[in-house]
C-alpha cells in the first residue's frame, strides 16, 4: 500500500494563533488537520459564515477514503520564527484613559496592540496522507501545489512523495502527532499530548493493535494506529 508523504514550505508569514501571553500572540509550529482537510481543497465550508459554529463534520461527512495526519516539523530543520508587532490604535492627539470599570468600550471587540510571533519563511512540516480503497496516483494527481494558511492566508508550498506501507499488528509506538479524537482507543502509555485549539494532539503513545508502518528510507519508519478517521469520536 501506498501513502503520500507531504511537506509544507512556508513562503512568508503564516500565522495563526496558538496561545496568548499577554498582549503576544504565538504561532506553534504545528498545522491541525482541521485546517488540512481545507487547504488541500478536499473540504470546503460556507463563504459567509455569521453563526461563528464550526462544521468540520458536515463539511468532512463525504471524505471516507483518506486520512490526512496533521503537520509537524520535520526532523531535519527547526521551525524559523518572525515577531513583528502591530499597532491599531487611534491616530488621535490625546486619549481619554478610563479605569477598567468604567471603560466604555470594554465589551467591544476593538484592535489593539500587541506582537504576534508567527512561522516564518522556509519552515517545512511534514504530514501524511493515508488513501483508503482510493489510487494514491489519483490523489497525488489532485493535489495543490500551494496551500494558503492561517489568518492571513499565509502561502505554503506543498511536495509530496509515495511512500510504501504495511499494515502490521502487535505493539507500536505513534511517532507522528494525529488528532485526540481521530481514533477511539487512547494510548496505552508513554503518552505525549499537546493542547492546541480546536482539537489537542497526541504527539506520542503506544498502542497494541493493527497499525501501519510508512517507510520513509534511511529514516525511521512512521506508525499510525490504522482506522484513523477524522474526528472519529466526535461523529
Amino acid at each position: 500500500m501506498k501513502v503520500l508523504e507531504a511537506i509544507l514550505r512556508t513562503r512568508g508569514e503564516v500565522t495563526f494563533t496558538s496561545r496568548e501571553v499577554g498582549r503576544l500572540a504565538d504561532t506553534e509550529p504545528y498545522i491541525l488537520n482541521t485546517a488540512l482537510y481545507y487547504a488541500l481543497g478536499l473540504a470546503s465550508g460556507r463563504y459567509v459564515d455569521t453563526s461563528y459554529e464550526p462544521t468540520y463534520i458536515e463539511d468532512t461527512a463525504d471524505i471516507t477514503d483518506i486520512y490526512v495526519s496533521p503537520a509537524a516539523p520535520t526532523d531535519e530543520a527547526a521551525p524559523n520564527y518572525v515577531t513583528t508587532t502591530y499597532n491599531a490604535t487611534r491616530d488621535e492627539y490625546a486619549e481619554v484613559n478610563y479605569s477598567a470599570q468604567d471603560d466604555p468600550n470594554a465589551k467591544q471587540n476593538l484592535p489593539s496592540y500587541g506582537r504576534r510571533r508567527s512561522l516564518a519563511h522556509g519552515t517545512p512540516l511534514r504530514f501524511f496522507i493515508i488513501p483508503r480503497g482510493r489510487s494514491v496516483a489519483d490523489l497525488e494527481r489532485r493535489l495543490p501545489s500551494y496551500v494558503r494558511l492561517g489568518k492571513k492566508r499565509g502561502k505554503a508550498r506543498l511536495d509530496v512523495k509515495r511512500r510504501p506501507s504495511t499494515r502490521q499488528t502487535g505493539k507500536f509506538r505513534l511517532n507522528h502527532p494525529i488528532g485526540a479524537y481521530d481514533h477511539p482507543d487512547p494510548p496505552e502509555g508513554n503518552v505525549i499530548t499537546k493542547a492546541m485549539k480546536p482539537t489537542p494532539l497526541v504527539m506520542q503513545g503506544d498502542y497494541t493493535g493493527e497499525y501501519i508502518s510508512i517507510d520513509r528510507g534511511e529514516n525511521d519508519p512512521i506508525h499510525f494506529p490504522a482506522g484513523l478517521i477524522f474526528l472519529a469520536t466526535k461523529r
